[in-house]
């Protein structure tokens, strides 16, 4: 009988010894020095963007389980959110618990809602922008038929008529 037949791990011959997960974590994310971010680097990571890591033979997401590594345990139901919004930033100063509401008031405040996974930019700081605010006023102030308006903004009359309704660019007063 040799002296590996207690552990029935081959692992340990070579001198290599099984990592345990919170080993496996810290040598798994590279900080950024910028933002303060701990950028989860290790594999697997999800196809939603957020990094996981195998703990106890379970993938779980790496900032549930860094949030738990560091503060310990937590009500399963409640989610851990981020307050730098970056999903593979795995630093527990950038992670908060709240509920699935608590995380769409989050969103709301930072103005993330709206269409889809990333919500673009609002008005001149959307890239596709072709209106400035103080032209939006103009085009809000005029009483002219709608095609002339957008013939004299080189614009559509559809977006004329969305701006008047308050669809669009209706952070600017007019």
């Amino acid at each position: 009988m040799t002296d590996f037949d207690n552990t029935k791990d081959l692992r340990w011959l070579g001198g290599c010894r099984p990592r345990d997960a919170e080993e496996r974590f810290h040598s798994s994310y590279v900080v950024d020095l910028e933002t303060g971010c701990w950028l989860w680097q290790g594999s697997p990571r999800g196809s939603n963007g957020y990094g996981r890591i195998s703990v106890g033979g379970k993938l779980v997401p790496a900032h549930r389980y860094s949030w738990s590594l560091h503060n310990g345990p937590f009500d399963q139901s409640l989610m851990v959110c981020h307050k730098c919004d970056v999903p593979l930033c795995v630093n527990p100063d950038h992670l908060f618990l709240g509920t699935a509401t608590d995380n769409m008031r989050d969103c709301k405040r930072k103005g993330r809602t709206g269409g889809g996974a990333k919500t673009p930019a609002r008005g001149h700081n959307n890239g596709n922008s072709r209106l400035l605010p103080h032209e939006v006023k103009q085009i809000k102030a005029l009483d002219l038929p709608q095609r002339r308006i957008a013939k004299m903004f080189g614009v559509s009359q559809a977006l004329i008529s969305k701006i008047k309704r308050n669809e669009m660019w209706r952070h600017i007063n007019g």
